[in-house]
């Protein structure tokens, strides 16, 4: 039974630039964000992809390259990240002249 799909109110940001993307979803007092989905791609060799919660690094890793040649990298939790209560959570995605950042989850 997937609990995470019948409470909370659901979330997600996508954002682009050039040298840094960051998709974010401000914290709210009293409650917690769950993080389900976290995607993103640059065109930098070596981009990291990095979910945060407030300043911490709470998960990283490094895109990889796509059969187009581009560099990408997306991934659903099964278990979702949970932050602190009231926490700000974001991913980024650093590039050179284009990057995008994807996160999706529940706040409850």
């Amino acid at each position: 039974m997937f609990t995470k799909l019948l409470r909370g109110a659901p979330f997600a940001d996508t954002t682009s630039h050039a040298t840094s993307a960051v998709a974010s979803v401000a914290g709210i007092t009293g409650a917690t964000h769950y993080i389900t989905d976290i995607s993103g791609s640059s065109d930098k060799a070596g981009s990291l992809l990095t979910v945060k919660q407030g300043t911490t690094v709470i998960w990283e890793v490094q895109l990889a390259a796509t059969a187009a040649g581009n560099l990408a990298y997306n991934h659903s939790f099964q278990a979702p990240l949970v932050a602190s209560s009231g926490a700000l959570v974001s991913v980024t995605v650093d590039g050179t002249s284009l990057a995008k950042a994807n996160i999706a989850g529940y706040t409850a």
